[in-house]
């Protein structure tokens, strides 16, 4: 029996686009704006286009660094392709201050849900099913944007890359979440939207994995079952009616 659902957050909760896009040009310009006098062979698009974002469309690469990982990951990306001289993003504290502080004052109570979340999640949540979130963002981030589309209360785990339990595709996050919510993996669907998403779900053993993509063909991976493609989270009651293995049961009356 499914008890727990586990959501990714950005382009399943969130979309990525219109919550996010804004968030990484800015960060960008201002990792540019910190490069040392003399330096200034790379510009902010070659840094966007290096984690799968392009500057002049806004389009976003689903399996690039930016849609799948953690800012870490894009820190890392970033830091190959900048000259010797440049301080280290990660260590260097105070761009990590200045950076933290861009991106609360962009991203705060400015969270552009995915379609209406809410309906759905509040129905799941009533029916009796735990919700966790699990993202490659960082835990603060996650519980700023659960605020801001007003589902917070009804998510009893949230687990961000910086909570310790590694970031996915690595399965300790998921597993996190499943012993913290007192149900064994098999009891427990993934639903996300990366081929990070899917190896998440499936090193962690989880019953099955939900994705979240506009259609079959654009599913991250070829092994994901079609019948568990939808578009958005509004397609999930009725999706786990038809699994007949959940909380959810169709009112035959």
């Amino acid at each position: 029996m499914i008890k727990l659902l586990v959501f990714d957050k950005d382009g399943v909760l969130l979309s990525l686009t219109a919550t996010w896009l804004p968030v990484i040009e800015a960060v960008a310009a201002h990792t540019i704006s910190r490069l040392p006098d003399g330096n200034n062979t790379i510009t902010a698009p070659d840094l966007l286009a290096l984690i799968g974002v392009d500057a002049a469309s806004g389009q976003i690469d689903p399996g690039g660094v930016f849609a799948r990982d953690s800012f870490a990951a894009i820190q890392s990306v970033w830091q190959k392709h900048l000259p010797a001289a440049m301080f280290d993003l990660q260590s260097d504290r105070g761009y990590q201050a200045e950076i933290e502080a861009l991106m609360l004052k962009l991203v705060r109570g400015k969270s552009v849900a995915k379609g209406d979340i809410k309906t759905p999640l509040g129905n799941l949540y009533a029916a009796g099913f735990r919700l966790a979130l699990l993202t490659n963002d960082n835990e603060v981030s996650a519980q700023q944007n659960l605020s801001d589309l007003g589902v917070a209360t009804l998510f009893s785990t949230v687990v961000g890359a910086d909570s310790g339990h590694g970031a996915k595709p690595e399965p300790g996050g998921l597993l996190y979440c499943c012993a913290a919510n007192g149900v064994d993996p098999a009891q427990a669907l993934m639903i996300g939207d990366t081929r990070a998403d899917y190896g998440a779900a499936i090193s962690a053993g989880v019953a099955d994995f939900i994705c979240i993509a506009d259609d079959v063909d654009a599913r991250p991976d070829s092994a994901i079952k079609p019948e568990n493609v939808i578009p958005d989270l509004t397609g999930l009651p009725e999706l786990l009616l038809r699994r007949k293995d959940t909380l959810l049961r169709r009112n035959e009356g």
